[in-house]
């Protein structure tokens, strides 16, 4: 069976519209989630007052559906809805990110209107000081990444209501700091490569979708890394370079293949002859 990397964002799709969906009629509107935080009270991406922490040593991660990748987050429980409205009345956000305070701006997509007529909404922006931000959020869920200085910053939905406040749902909140490597280069074994054509519409990254017209310029203000990919780095990953001209989903890659695609490509947007790609894999 093969398991899924956390740090996968391009495998989420059908996880994110399940939650997305399943969580539109759990949460009914409320206040907005009280007060102000102490640094102890403050979880790894803290929105605002929009923020409580819960106590994460009281549940287990593997009944939160948290990989055992994952070796520490937070659990939290967001005002979506209030963190919604505060977006689309285009006011800037104050996020708490590993305790250090950020102001957000951040612009609606709107290149999905049936999603945001439905309650979805997407934005993407920068934090002052240096970073990108990227957020969707429905009624009950956020999904969010923050790039900071080479770390990124996740908020993700475990699908299960807090015993607190039994409307709203649980988030975990972690870093890629934070998660373990499945293995060292020499130990990979069971990797299948991962391939997804942007310009074709056919790629979201951890939930956001990442529109087929996008160019360089897009992809940069929105705090991507370009990686240029040749004919010449093909000849160096024949099992990539298969699926690019010929298709395939989950094909088994060597273990050089996979290293060279984790050292170049890995969480990076790559151009080839014009078109753009997320190229990444998964172990066994």
């Amino acid at each position: 069976m093969i398991r899924k990397n956390p740090l996968l964002p391009a495998l989420l799709l059908v996880v994110v519209a399940t939650v997305l969906v399943a969580g539109f009629a759990a949460f009914g509107p409320g206040t907005e989630v009280a007060g102000t935080s102490t640094p102890q009270e403050l979880v790894m991406v803290h929105i605002d007052s929009f923020t409580e922490k819960r106590d994460a040593s009281a549940r287990d991660p593997g009944d939160l559906g948290i990989s055992s990748s994952i070796r520490r987050y937070d659990l939290a429980v967001y005002d979506t809805q209030a963190i919604r409205d505060h977006l689309l009345r285009g006011e800037s956000l104050t996020v708490y990110i590993a305790g250090q305070p950020y102001k957000v701006d951040l612009q609606e997509s709107l290149h999905d209107p049936e999603s945001r007529s439905a309650g979805r909404h997407s934005f993407s922006g920068t934090l002052d000081g240096g970073g990108a931000a990227l957020l969707t959020i429905s009624d009950s869920v956020l999904l969010a990444l923050f790039r900071i200085g080479g770390v990124e910053y996740y908020v993700e939905s475990t699908g299960q209501h807090d015993t607190v406040f039994p409307e709203r749902i649980l988030h975990y909140v972690y870093s890629s700091a934070d998660v373990v490597p499945e293995g060292p280069p020499a130990m990979l074994s069971g990797c299948y490569l991962i391939l997804h054509n942007i310009s074709n519409g056919k790629a979201e990254h951890y939930g956001f979708e990442l529109p087929a017209n996008w160019t360089e310029a897009d992809f940069r203000s929105a705090g991507y890394e370009i990686a240029q990919l040749t004919d010449a780095d093909l000849a160096e990953l024949p099992t990539v370079n298969e699926t690019l001209h010929s298709g395939g989903l989950e094909v088994l890659l060597s273990e050089d293949e996979a290293g060279r695609i984790a050292k170049s490509y890995r969480g990076k947007i790559v151009e080839y002859r014009g078109s753009y790609y997320l190229i990444d894999f998964i172990v066994s």
